[in-house]
This record gives C-alpha cells, structure tokens and sequence, in this order.
C-alpha cells in the first residue's frame, strides 16, 4: 500500500494599511494638497488683483483722454468749481468688476508767474488741474489708481476763474492737519457749488478760480475727528461767530478752521458713601505690630535713645486692617513732626501668606519711595488683590540730638456707596456757534439724558471741548463731583467724573480748592463764615468741601482757605443760596 501525503502551503496574508498609517497618510495628503490650495488661491487672487488694477488703468487713461478733448471751458465738473457737465461720482463696470470713479478739476495758480497776491497779471487761475481716480474692493479692503493730468487755455489767461477760496484746518496744538475733507457749498450762483478738496500737509485746501459769490459754505470733516465750518444765519442762530465766506473777482479769501481725535466722557452718579476708618494715637503700644529702634513716647512715636544718642533710623508696622465690608479703599492721613534734618515716610504694604509685602508702584505710584506729606490717595488699589492693608513709618534722623514724630495715622476705606440711575442730566460745551437774537450763546454742544441702570451715563466720540455738567432735578445737590462739575475734555482722551447726589433743604455751598496747575488739594482747611454760621472742614481728595445746615442762611460771607505749604485764600463776597459754588486756588 502506498502511503500519500498531502503538503498544503499556507496562503499568504493580506497586507493593509493600520488605522495610524491611514491617519498619517491623510495628514500628508492635506498638508500637501492644503499648501497647493493656498498656492493656488494667491495666484488666482493675484491675478484678480492684476486684472482690476489693469482696469482701473485702462479706465482712467480713456477717461482722462476724453477730458482733455473737451474744450477748455467745458473742462469741469457738476457742482464743482469750475464748473462743466462731468460728474464728481459715478460708478463704471468692466469685465463684471464695479469701480468708483471720482473726478477732481481744480484751478492752479502757477508759482512762475507769481501766487495770490503776488501774482503779476493778477490772474490766480492760471491753468486746470484733472485728477481722475478709480477705486474697487479687495479681499483686503480697497485699491485704488489715480492719474493726473494738466490742461491749459488754447490762449492767454483770462479771469473768467474768479477769485480763490484758501482753508486752513489746524488741530487743538495749531498744527497743521492733512487729509481732511473741506467741501464748499454755493446755491446763489447760476449753478450749484458742491464740491470738496482735502487738507494737504500744511493743512490748506484751494478752491481756485471760485466764482464771485457770497454765501460761501465750508464743511471740514475728517473720520475720528471733530467737526468744524461756518453757520448759516437763522432765527435760533442770528449772528453766527463764523458765518459764510464771500469771494472776490481775483482776490483770495482765506479762512481758518479746528478739529482734533474725538474723546470719551463717562459719567457716574452715586449717593453718600459710608466710611469706616483705623486710627491709632500712640496712646499705647496695642496697634503696634512690630517696631525697630522706635519707642512710643507722649502718644508720639520717635527715634529709641535720648538727645544727643537718637537712632538713626527706625520703623513701625502697624497691625493688619482687615475691614468687612469693603466696597473701596480712600485714604491714609497722618500727623508727623520733623526738621530739616529729620523725616517720616509713610508707605503700605498687604498681607502676602504669612508676610507683609510692599504694594507696588504699579499699583500705588510712589510707594516704594514712601509719603511725606498726606492725605494719601489710595482709591486706585484693587480690593480683590488688596484686602488687607498694614501702614508702615520710616523715622529718620541725620542728627543723633533730634527724632521726628508720628503722632497719629489713619487708614480709611468706604464700606459702601451704592449707585444711583435715572439722575437727569445736562452737559454743555463751552465752544459756541454764535449768538441769538437776544445776544444769549448757541451753544455747539449741548446732550441731556439720564444715568443708566448702573447709575453711569457714557458719551462717546464727542469734541475736545471744556464741559460744565449739571443736574436738571431741583430737588437733588451735587455734593461732590470727581473731578469738578467743569471738565476739560482734551482730543484722543477718556474722562471720567463721579457725582455724589443727595437732596439738602435750605441754602449750601459746594466749595473746590485747587493749586495754580488745576489740580484738586485735598486736606486744606476751609473756613464758612456768614451771619452767626461758622463752620471749618477739610477738602478730600478730589479736593472739595460741602456746607448746609446748622442755622446756614441765604447771605454774603467770608470763605477762607489754608494748608500749610501754600498760600492762604479770602474771599469776603461768598454768596450762599439755595445752589451756590465756589472755587479757591491756593498756591
């Protein structure tokens, strides 16, 4: 019997790709493909932009040839000046593309014969000037070409121009501003006037050759910044400060205006707040924390030693102030002696783990040098990070025979102080249009509205201008306002004043203090003297005082003003009444 065997070879396994190799491949792939889509798409929009920009070439040389196929006289545009049957604006499509078309024909007084006034034959229109341009969008914005051309009479000059109409646009600095649109307005001609020309970098724009005509409009714009121009005479406006311009045969009229970047002016409204304060005399050691080389001696803190063997320098930590509640931090006062060879510098530190750390200059500019002089302003310091504040003194002496004094501090902060809306407010500029026929101020900038919700009232993109704001409710007083009730608003600023509303019967006085720079004093004594009434208190930081009742009364007074520093203020004349302010420099 033969035996058969049967060998089976084994088939062979399919290869595949894993799950890791295809993700791989994939991310190849769209890597690839992803750079080839973005090569593609610059081509392609790279050869759009070509093509428009061909366009627009071809567009304005056809353009500005047919324009100077015109003849001479009939080069210039509707409305402008000169004036023809060429449209200012219009829109042209080429090859499914839209493009603006603006056109400018202006006069030119040609140097070489002399400018303005100066010129020899007395013509200021010498010769056109056409300025054609095309402009049409982009994935990026807007592109756009402009071609320029010169067109001269076939003869010599004649006055048919007119005379010239120069502007000046300078900023709130008197500098010159470029770029700014002037558009000239004249319905007393034969023909409307409407045209513009923009500022060049000595902030002039020309309209030569400008019909002899009065009535002469003038509109400056520029985006972002204020407005200015002249003012038609009406019955609400009867004599305005710059009325329109008149123009003369062959003459140049010149005209200066201002604008400058708009500005933001936010307005908050809160009531009365609530203080809570630390204060430590020395009359013990008890709030002391820590202390090196200095002693309490006769409710005073000095220098360890005795005349003639005083430290030189020494230091006290106050205990940790940890006020609840806490709406915002105010300020810290201290009393302190010293010489000229001696000092106290007062600064503050917070509660960092289980140290003290100094509150930064970022935070509380100038502490790391320390304070000499208070009251110290420490509104700026953020409760969330700062909840806990230590007072810290520096005392110091270069003669071993003298030791300054600290003889009180005090910290205080406000527990709250809560918002108030719907207040009825009216802010008003100082810059006027002109007068009415009662010879009153037209006001260019008046708003009157309400607080908000959140008790704040915010204008934005308004004029550089000096604001004074007032409430429009009887039966409510400004009894503080931060800075004062008149701010002055500078360009390209934002500008934030918060009033403390309350409602006072009877006569009162809000009183301002400030130095020969504007700037609120805070802590200087004022003294109200009127009838039997006399009262004295302290300005806070924003540098103000308020004064009712108390048997205050409707009359004339004495309003004194004192810090030690400056120079004392008098004023015999104060009148007190039922709204009564009155401002003090001190120098």
């Amino acid at each position: 019997m033969n035996a058969r065997s049967t060998i089976h070879s084994p088939r062979p396994a399919t290869a595949g790709f894993s799950f890791v190799e295809v993700l791989v491949t994939a991310a190849l792939v769209a890597l690839v493909f992803g750079g080839l889509f973005a090569a593609v798409q610059a081509m392609i929009s790279l050869i759009n932009d070509s093509k428009a920009k061909a366009g627009a070439v071809a567009l304005a040389t056809e353009r500005v040839e047919y324009i100077r196929s015109l003849a001479y006289d009939s080069v210039g545009t509707v409305s402008g000046v000169p004036a023809g049957t060429i449209p200012q604006n219009r829109s042209v499509t080429l090859n499914d593309l839209t493009y603006k078309e603006r056109v400018l024909v202006e006069y030119v007084d040609d140097p070489a014969d002399g400018e303005a006034g100066a010129d020899s034959n007395g013509i200021v229109a010498d010769y056109k000037r056409v300025k054609v341009e095309y402009s049409w969008p982009t994935r990026n914005g807007t592109s756009s070409i402009a071609l320029t051309s010169n067109v001269v009479p076939p003869g010599v000059e004649t006055t048919a121009g007119g005379g010239t109409l120069r502007v000046y646009v300078n900023d709130a600095s008197v500098l010159p501003v470029s770029g700014a649109s002037v558009r000239f307005v004249n319905t007393t001609g034969t023909s409307t006037i409407d045209t513009v020309r923009f500022t060049d970098p000595n902030g002039m724009a020309q309209l030569g050759g400008a019909p002899a005509l009065s009535s002469y409009e003038i509109y400056v714009t520029l985006a972002g910044h204020s407005s200015d121009g002249t003012s038609i005479a009406t019955g609400t406006l009867s004599s305005p400060a710059q009325p329109v311009v008149s123009v003369a045969e062959a003459a140049v009229t010149t005209q200066y205006f201002q604008i400058d970047r708009l500005s933001d002016l936010n307005i908050e409204t809160v009531s009365s707040p609530t203080y809570g304060s630390f204060t430590d005399n020395f009359n013990t050691s008890g709030f002391i924390a820590t202390s090196t080389d200095v002693v309490v001696s006769g409710s005073s803190v000095v220098l360890a030693g005795a005349p003639g063997s005083y430290a030189a320098s020494g230091t006290v930590l106050a205990t940790t102030t940890s006020p609840s509640p806490l709406d915002s931090w105010y300020s810290v006062d201290f009393t302190a002696t010293s010489t000229a060879s001696s000092s106290v510098t007062v600064q503050l530190y917070y509660v960092s783990g289980t140290t003290t750390a100094l509150i930064p200059d970022i935070d509380l500019p100038g502490n790391s040098g320390g304070f000499t002089t208070s009251p110290i302003d420490i509104t700026s310091l953020d409760t969330g990070v700062y909840s806990d504040v230590v007072l810290s003194a520096t005392l110091a002496s270069a003669d071993p025979t003298e030791t300054p004094e600290l003889d009180d501090w005090t910290l205080t902060h406000i527990e709250s102080q809560p918002t108030l809306s719907g207040i009825p407010l009216t802010v008003t500029g100082d810059k006027v249009l002109g007068t009415d026929s009662g010879g009153g101020d037209v006001y260019k900038t008046v708003y009157s509205d309400v607080t908000d919700g959140s008790g704040e009232w915010s204008l934005t993109d308004i004029e550089y201008d000096a604001y004074t704001i007032v409430v429009d409710d009887p039966g409510l007083d400004i009894l503080e306002a931060c800075p004062w009730t008149r701010v002055a608003l500078q360009p390209n600023t934002t500008e934030t004043i918060t009033f403390t509303i309350g409602s006072i019967a009877g006569p009162r006085l809000l009183v301002g203090v400030t130095d020969a720079s504007d700037t609120p004093v805070a802590g200087a004594t004022v003294r109200l003297e009127v009838g039997g009434y006399d009262e004295t208190q302290t300005t806070s930081l924003c540098g103000q005082t308020f004064f009712s009742g108390g048997g205050l009364t409707t009359a004339t007074g004495t309003l004194t003003v004192s810090k030690s520093g400056y120079t004392s203020f008098v004023d015999t004349d104060v009148a007190v009444h039922a709204s009564s302010t009155a401002q003090a420099q001190i120098n």
